[in-house]
């Protein structure tokens, strides 16, 4: 292995043994339903964590939350072991808050909780917010915004369809993007082959065949990809529900994290 790809392995390395550490994993108090946000989410913008969750908690019931990872990228990088005992202590402490129901916000999270994560019901939040709705004054508030799709390699089609279905709501119109419907962003690839430039080339080809400028992702690694070139407005659709149509913040980042955890335990 070159020392570039030992350096990055060796970062995503650093960055899952911090996540399974108290000072990034964080938990509520007990709860029928918790929201699982991940990593991504809980980096790029605290204050939607904590929306989403007050979401459910309006339409659906109490809702506890837990700022762990799923992680995938131990998985993607062959280690097999320390993925098992990552994801068996994650389970262990969605037992201790009685956690029946988890629902997600990435794509990543949901397939690997749905695998992984016992006899759970593994949901995610967006077929929810379809469902449930958004308030009246956010009824076509984007119309005559143009946007492209990045779905997350990892979607289903209930997932795509609902999200779409929130973007119709906001007035959004929606483009295809020209290539593979379900078309990892590059951060997979990234991870898998340890090599962050084969990453960065695949999300340069990624964003490049966005049909428009403007590019919506439901998945917050997603939408640091899909910013890479430079060129396009890459925002997270919860920009659009509750921030003002703007990208909110830059790459999800340990700072991020750590602010969320801290909030959670001041919640």
């Amino acid at each position: 292995m070159d020392i570039k790809r030992f350096i990055f392995r060796s970062g995503i390395r650093l960055n899952q043994f911090l996540s399974a550490t108290k000072i990034f994993r964080r938990s509520s108090g007990k709860a029928e339903t918790v929201f699982f946000p991940g990593c991504s989410l809980s980096g790029y913008n605290p204050d939607y964590v904590f929306a989403v969750r007050d979401y459910i908690i309006g339409h659906i019931g109490d809702c506890g939350i837990i700022t762990a990872c799923c992680a995938k990228p131990l998985k993607l990088m062959g280690d097999a072991g320390t993925f098992r005992k990552r994801i068996d202590s994650v389970n262990r402490e969605l037992d201790a808050m009685n956690a029946g129901t988890v629902i997600t916000a990435c794509q990543n999270c949901y397939r690997i909780l749905k695998a992984h994560g016992g006899n759970r019901n593994i949901l995610s939040v967006w077929p929810i917010i379809n469902e449930h709705g958004l308030p009246e004054r956010l009824r076509g508030k984007y119309s005559g915004l143009e946007a492209g799709i990045q779905d997350s390699c990892t979607t289903t089609p209930e997932i795509a369809s609902s999200v779409r279905g929130i973007l119709r709501y906001l007035g959004v119109t929606v483009r295809e993007f020209s290539g593979a419907k379900l078309k990892c962003c590059g951060g997979s690839q990234a991870i898998a082959s340890g090599s962050s430039s084969l990453g960065r080339r695949f999300m340069r080809e990624r964003a490049a065949e966005a049909p428009c400028n403007v590019i919506v992702s439901y998945c917050a690694s997603c939408r640091s990809a899909m910013s890479i070139d430079g060129t396009h407005k890459s925002i997270h659709i919860l920009d659009l529900i509750f921030g003002n149509g703007e990208p909110s913040g830059g790459k999800s980042n340990l700072r991020n994290r750590l602010i969320t955890a801290e909030k959670l335990k001041e919640d």
